[in-house]
């Protein structure tokens, strides 16, 4: 399976760490040059966003079409799945068992999207078995975008779903809930983030009191103007997958343990 590594020209290190580790895994990789938000102008913004835009800060702006930038090459090229990295992965021994798992062999009609990050939560209700210690679950929550699997058809709903940016790249529930993909994980999770994850390429907020202000009021007005089919998709999660199915909290039951 092809990986596509996103990663900023200026980021040497970063390149040269995620580069060695997929060549101690065996994958086969390219990099992808990562759009840098902070060197657009604002007539750039303007002409890659919407109006109604969560992801407003120019590293999300950037992180968002990066990944964009991978799914229209997905499609224009008919590649039938992937493997996409951030340059700040940590790939643990076994990822190559996982990658070449029946489980991770997705299917060529229906859109799927597997998380290989670590989720908040997922359902516990297995879909398959990836390893002897790993399975595929469904996922009720998460929020990076450091290491997934992508099919064909899930990266051709996501160009047409998110380009203009509108949202930052991992709210993978809302994009289920939209009706973009099926969305999976394997737990546990098989790549992790590295050490230089700390140093975030993302520029810091001065003012974070009125940042999350806006952030909130923004979410909701996104929200309030969802289809139909996507808020009852987020109403079937929230009220019913519940009483159907344990959730599991993974940094709690890792406290647990």
């Amino acid at each position: 399976m092809k990986a596509f590594i996103i990663n900023l020209d200026s980021s040497t290190e970063r390149r040269a760490t995620i580069a060695a580790q997929c060549q101690n895994a065996g994958i086969s990789y390219e990099f992808i040059q990562a759009v840098n938000g902070k060197q657009l102008s604002n007539e750039e913004i303007a002409l890659h966003t919407q109006p109604l835009n969560y992801a407003f800060k120019a590293g999300e702006i950037g992180c968002a079409l990066s990944h964009i930038n991978i799914y229209r090459k997905i499609v224009d090229e008919k590649i039938p799945q992937a493997l996409i990295l951030e340059d700040d992965a940590l790939l643990t021994e076994p990822l190559p068992i996982v990658l070449g798992s029946p489980a991770l062999q997705l299917s060529t009609v229906k859109p799927t999207l597997v998380l290989l990050s670590s989720v908040n939560k997922y359902v516990d209700n297995p879909i398959a078995t990836v390893t002897e210690s790993a399975q595929l679950y469904p996922v009720y929550s998460a929020t990076t975008s450091h290491a997934y699997v992508i099919n064909f058809e899930a990266a051709k709903r996501l160009l047409t779903l998110l380009y203009p940016v509108w949202m930052a790249a991992d709210k993978w529930c809302v994009f289920e809930e939209y009706g973009a993909f099926q969305l999976l994980a394997v737990h546990p999770a098989p790549v992790l983030l590295h050490e230089v994850a700390q140093q975030t390429t993302i520029q810091q907020i001065d003012d974070v009191e009125n940042h999350n202000r806006l952030k909130r009021e923004l979410w909701s007005k996104i929200m309030a103007k969802r289809p139909l089919r996507a808020k009852l998709r987020q109403r079937y999660r929230r009220a019913v997958l519940p009483l159907l199915h344990e959730i599991v909290d993974v940094k709690a039951a890792v406290k647990q343990s």
